[in-house]
C-alpha cells in the first residue's frame, strides 16, 4: 500500500433527469435452499430509466461561467473525462546490485475490468490504465488453497521462447502464486457492511446507478440473515439512508435501495466520512467490518488530497474497517482515485460494467471473500546472483516495498481475504550452464494473521526450468494474459519483441481461454483511445 501524493478532482456535475423504478415483489426474508432470497435484483438494472442519455447533463446552480457553467454540458462519451495515471513499467535488475524483489500483494482487478469495458465499446484501453498484475489476477489458476496456514505459496518456471513472449533463449518465466485459505460460509464471521453509494448527477449517465442498485440487492440477497447492512448516500452532501439493519429485514434494505435517486455534485469525502461513522457505530470486534464504496470516482466537492479523507481511510483500515471500492461507468470516470482509495483502506478495487459482472462480484466473490485472513501481506523474491544475470517483475509497479521493510509488519502492505489468490510473474535471465532443476532463488511470503495478530512466513524454492517441459495451464494462461496487457500498454520492454495480437489469440484459443480470445478479437477491431 502507498500514500498518494495527490488525488485529482473534476468539475462539478449534476443530473437533469429522474429515476423510475419498477418495484420488486415482496421478498422472503429467509434464504431458500440455494442460499438466496426472493429478490429480483436484476429488475433495478433492467428497469432503470434515465434522461441523461437523451438530454444534456445540467450544471449545478453553483457553477459559474468561469467554470464552464451557466448551462447544460454534453454527456461524456466512453473515452471522455476519464482519469488514469500510468504506474510505469519495471525494467531488468542486476541481482549483483539488488538480489531482492519486494512488493505488497494485490488482488485488485479494476484495470482488467476497465479494459474489458472499453474494448467492448470499440476502444483500446489507454496505456496508462493498464496495470498488468490486475489482469493476471483477474484469471483463475489451479493453485491449491492451504489447509494448515492462512497463506500458501507455490512457484513454477518455464522456458520462455514459444511459451510466452518470444524472449531470448536464456530467459525463463517464473510464476509465484499465493493463495489464502478458504472459509466455509457456515464458518465465516458475521459481516457488518456499510454501503457508501454515489448518487451524484454523473451516476445518472447511461444506467450506472441502476447497476449499483442491482449490486446492492444482490449483496442483500446472498448475505446471512444475521449479517448487518447500512447504507449511506452522497451527492452535494452525505446522508444516512439505512441505519445498521440485519439482512433478515430484507424489505427495509430494498426500501433503502429504492431511495437512491440521482442529482447534485459529488462530495466523496463527506460520503466516506459518514460511511466510516456508520461502520464504527455498528463495529463488532468479532465480525468482519467493511465499507464498500460504489462510485464512478469523480470527486468534485470536498477535500480529497493528502491530510484529509486519505488519513481517515488508512487509520480505519489499521483499526479493522476495510475499504472495497467498486467502479461503475466509463466516461467521466476516475480509475486512479478508486484504485488508490482501496489500497489505502487495506481492501481491493474492482470494476463492474454489466449485470453479469455485478452478479459475480456481489453475488459470489464478495460474499465468499469477506473474511480477511492475512493482513500486511507481502512477498520477497531472492535471486542467486551467481545463477541469474538479471530479472524483471512483470507488473506491481506501484506496489513496491523497500527490501529492508519486508520483515517490518508495521509497514503497510496488502490484505487477502478467504479464497483470494495473487500471482506474480518474473522474466529471469540465467547464466550460462545452469542445469534444469537447479535452485535459482526463493520466494517468501510474510503476513500478520488476522485471527491471532502474529507474524507468519511461507516460502518456496525457485528452480530453473527444463526447456523441453510443457508449461502448466496456469503458467501459460498467466503469461498469455500478461502479454496481452503489455502489448496494449505498449510497454517499453515489448516494443522490440516478436509478440502480436494474432499470436496471443492463438495461444488463448489453445488454452480454452474464451474471454481472452474475445478480448484479442476486440482489440484487433478497436480504435485507439483518444481521451
Amino acid at each position: 500500500m502507498r500514500t498518494p501524493t495527490s488525488i485529482p478532482t473534476l468539475t462539478a456535475l449534476a443530473a437533469a433527469g429522474a429515476l423510475v423504478l419498477v418495484g420488486c415483489s415482496e421478498p422472503d426474508d429467509e434464504p431458500g435452499p440455494d442460499g438466496t432470497r426472493d429478490i429480483d435484483a436484476r429488475a433495478y438494472y433492467d428497469d432503470y430509466e434515465t434522461q441523461a442519455d437523451d438530454l444534456a447533463l445540467a450544471m449545478p446552480e453553483s457553477a459559474s461561467a468561469d467554470d464552464g457553467g451557466g448551462g447544460p454540458v454534453p454527456i461524456p462519451g466512453p473515452t471522455e473525462d476519464n482519469t488514469f495515471v500510468d504506474a510505469g513499467t519495471s525494467g531488468f535488475v542486476d541481482p549483483r546490485q539488488d538480489p531482492l524483489s519486494t512488493f505488497a500483494l494485490d488482488v485488485d482487478t479494476g484495470s482488467y475490468g476497465v479494459a474489458r469495458s472499453l474494448l467492448e465499446q470499440g476502444y483500446r484501453p489507454p496505456p496508462a490504465s493498464v496495470r498488468v498484475e490486475e489482469w493476471v489476477n483477474a484469471m483463475e489458476y489451479d493453485d491449491p488453497a492451504p489447509t494448515d496456514a492462512d497463506l500458501g505459496v507455490v512457484a513454477e518456471s518455464s522456458s520462455a521462447p514459444g511459451v510466452t513472449s518470444r524472449l531470448e533463449a536464456d530467459t525463463q518465466l517464473v510464476r509465484v502464486g499465493v493463495s489464502a485459505r478458504e472459509v466455509q460460509p457456515s464458518e465465516r464471521a458475521r459481516v457488518n457492511v456499510t454501503l457508501v453509494v454515489d448518487r451524484s448527477g454523473s451516476m445518472d449517465i447511461r444506467d450506472r446507478l441502476g447497476l449499483v442498485q442491482s449490486s446492492l440487492a444482490l449483496l442483500a440477497d446472498r448475505l446471512a440473515g444475521d449479517d448487518t447492512v447500512s447504507v449511506v448516500s452522497f451527492e452535494d452532501r452525505a446522508r444516512p439512508i439505512l441505519e445498521p439493519t440485519p439482512v433478515r429485514d430484507t424489505g427495509e434494505i430494498l426500501d433503502a435501495i429504492e431511495e437512491l435517486k440521482p442529482g447534485g455534485s459529488t462530495n466523496l469525502e463527506a460520503g466516506l466520512r459518514l460511511g466510516y461513522e456508520q461502520a464504527r457505530e455498528g463495529f463488532d470486534a468479532d465480525a468482519v467490518n467493511l465499507v464498500v464504496l460504489a462510485s464512478d470516482g469523480v470527486a468534485n466537492v470536498g477535500a480529497t488530497g493528502p491530510g484529509s479523507i486519505t488519513e481517515k481511510i488508512a487509520e480505519e483500515g489499521r483499526d479493522g474497517i476495510h475499504l472495497v471500492t467498486v467502479g461503475y461507468g466509463m466516461g467521466n470516470y476516475n480509475d486512479h482515485l478508486m484504485e488508490q482509495l482501496a489500497d489505502l483502506g487495506d481492501g481491493f478495487y474492482s470494476y463492474v460494467d454489466t449485470y453479469g459482472e455485478a452478479e459475480q462480484l456481489f453475488g459470489t466473490d464478495l460474499t465468499t471473500t469477506l473474511t480477511p485472513v492475512a493482513a500486511e501481506a507481502r512477498t520477497q523474491v531472492a535471486f542467486d546472483p551467481e545463477l541469474v544475470t538479471s530479472y524483471r517483475l512483470v507488473g506491481y509497479d506501484n506496489r513496491e516495498i523497500a527490501d529492508d521493510d519486508f520483515d517490518d509488519l508495521s509497514v503497510d502492505a496488502g490484505e487477502l481475504g478467504a479464497g483470494h489468490h495473487a500471482t506474480a510473474l518474473y522474466e529471469v535471465r540465467l547464466a550460462d550452464g545452469v542445469a534444469p532443476g537447479t535452485p535459482i532463488g526463493e520466494a517468501t511470503v510474510k503476513w500478520e494473521g488476522v485471527s491471532d495478530g502474529r507474524g507468519h512466513v511461507a516460502d518456496t524454492e525457485l528452480v530453473a526450468a527444463d526447456p523441453e517441459a510443457t508449461p502448466s495451464h496456469s503458467l501459460a494462461l498467466a503469461s498469455t494474459v500478461a502479454d496481452l496487457a503489455q502489448v496494449l500498454k505498449d510497454a517499453a520492454w515489448y516494443r522490440d519483441r516478436d509478440v502480436d495480437l494474432p499470436d496471443i489469440g492463438e495461444r488463448a484459443k489453445a488454452l480454452g481461454a474464451d474471454e481472452i480470445v474475445d478480448l484479442v478479437r476486440l482489440a484487433e477491431e478497436s480504435r485507439l483511445y483518444i481521451g
